[in-house]
């Protein structure tokens, strides 16, 4: 009887340690959860030496807190972006609308002949076809990330398409003393996919090289890749990494349409069609990449 009072006795001791050991840990943690709210940082939860339930514990708060930071940092990152954003939309919208009020006033002070009238209204109607442009782009950019469906696909002639495109900003290169060169090997080459998405997609690369880069653009089709090349403007620095990122720029105050959404809404489309989309600097051109699925 007494080996079993001593024995209840010993698990009674040795059940009170554990009980006052995961009390300290218990409040241990408390405190470095109170420590971390009040002092945000890259903290973590430390063990003051308790069990293996209370170490995977401290172990699956950690994890926690590190995906909170994570998501801290992408709120923070985004914001940034879009205070970038509000800029740029700002100085986009502003800049063709207060050259055609400045225009206007010119006609209104009087004084021209009708030629000079006749081309200070031609001004003013491109000045405001440019920012009819840039609104049709916000709103069609806000419908792109905001709407989840599925494109109606079809068998298409991706020749014909990129000629199609061609022949829509064809003028506009010429009247810079720029060209248009395709190398499309070929009168035909089928891929499945959505006209008006893949329009648009080649229309926004071949207007981007347009404002953005110099010299000839170079489409070239090698198998199922289709290649934009142009050359950079020199002292330009692009971010790879980042030109299809929402109203990225290289430098606003030098470039035309620079909210960057040309781009953002090529690798929306593109995701959204399965074509893989990249970026790189090859020898002072930069050149785009669409891979079409096989």
């Amino acid at each position: 009887m007494i080996y079993v009072v001593i024995g209840l006795a010993v698990i009674c001791v040795v059940l009170s340690v554990l009980l006052i050991l995961q009390k300290r840990e218990i409040a241990n943690i408390s405190e470095s959860l109170r420590k971390i709210r009040e002092n945000p940082g890259d903290q973590t939860v430390h063990s003051s030496g308790g069990s293996k339930e209370a170490d995977k514990l401290i172990s699956e708060i950690n994890l926690l807190l590190s995906d909170l930071r994570e998501e801290s940092r992408k709120y923070h990152r985004k914001r940034h972006e879009l205070d970038n954003m509000m800029v740029n939309i700002s100085h986009d919208l502003r800049t063709p609308l207060t050259s055609a009020v400045g225009y206007l006033e010119i006609i209104r002070s009087g004084g021209l002949s009708k030629e000079e009238e006749e081309r200070e209204l031609k001004i003013i109607s491109e000045r405001l076809a440019r920012l009819q442009e840039l609104i049709d782009s916000f709103f069609e950019f806000s419908r792109i990330v905001s709407e989840d469906k599925t494109p109606a696909v079809e068998n298409l002639n991706l020749v014909a398409v990129v000629e199609d495109s061609i022949s829509g900003l064809y003028d506009a290169y010429e009247s810079r003393g720029r060209h248009i060169e395709p190398e499309l090997g070929g009168p035909r080459y089928e891929v499945k996919s959505n006209r008006m998405m893949l329009s648009r997609i080649i229309d926004n690369l071949i207007s981007n090289a347009l404002k953005h880069g110099t010299g000839d653009l170079y489409i070239v089709r090698e198998g199922s890749r289709l290649i934009f090349r142009n050359d950079i403007p020199e002292g330009e620095l692009i971010d790879t990494s980042r030109v299809f990122d929402e109203f990225w720029t290289t430098d606003t105050s030098r470039t035309s349409g620079s909210t960057g959404l040309g781009l953002a809404i090529v690798k929306q489309f593109a995701d959204i069609l399965g074509i893989d989309v990249s970026a790189s600097v090859e020898s002072g051109s930069f050149v785009i990449t669409l891979e079409f699925p096989v």
